[in-house]
């Protein structure tokens, strides 16, 4: 077998690899969200292979590229953007108007004082009554996020299900 042969079938079964350990449960966890609503995800955990605190009731609701767009267009007013992908993904790109909190550091984060977060992430530490959205690749974390927030007494909370894959796609689209 050619050396090119060999380099091209390597290349196809890499890309058939990757497309199902990243794209596929993108789409697969897309299906999921539009066949249930969010508040099954708090009594049903299971659906997402996570753990949440079911005793707390789920005090976020879910937002669109629609409304994402709309935010982007009154540059961020009124909301909290939080991208909660880790560096690595987030130099891939971002939604405008957003800011990054990796949800890898969620628990320390937030209990950081007003100070310590500006200083460490670079804006102010959203407050309890102000609206927070979160995104992340697929909605997964981005969902994990809302839950631990909700848990700390934050209640005006959005969640961008389709997040970065669907933000992504959408603008692909248009």
């Amino acid at each position: 077998m050619s050396s090119r042969r060999i380099l091209s079938t390597v290349i196809i079964n890499t890309s058939r690899a990757y497309s199902q350990r990243i794209i596929l449960p993108v789409v697969q966890a897309r299906n999921v969200f539009n066949k249930i609503n969010v508040t099954s995800i708090a009594t049903r955990p299971s659906l997402l292979k996570c753990h949440y605190n079911t005793q707390s009731k789920d005090t976020f609701e879910v937002v669109d590229f629609n409304d994402i767009q709309s935010i982007i267009k009154q540059n961020g007013e009124g909301y909290h953007l939080i991208d909660v992908r880790e560096a690595q993904e987030v130099a891939g790109g971002v939604i405008p108007t957003a800011r990054h909190v990796p949800l890898s550091q969620f628990d320390k984060a937030w209990l950081l004082s007003d100070n310590e977060f500006k200083n460490q992430y670079g804006f102010d530490k959203p407050q309890k009554g102000e609206s927070i959205i979160l995104y992340c690749l697929g909605g997964v974390r981005s969902t994990k996020a809302a839950n631990y927030l909700s848990t700390l007494g934050y209640d005006n909370l959005k969640n961008y299900i389709g997040s970065w894959a669907d933000y992504v796609q959408q603008l692909k689209e248009k």
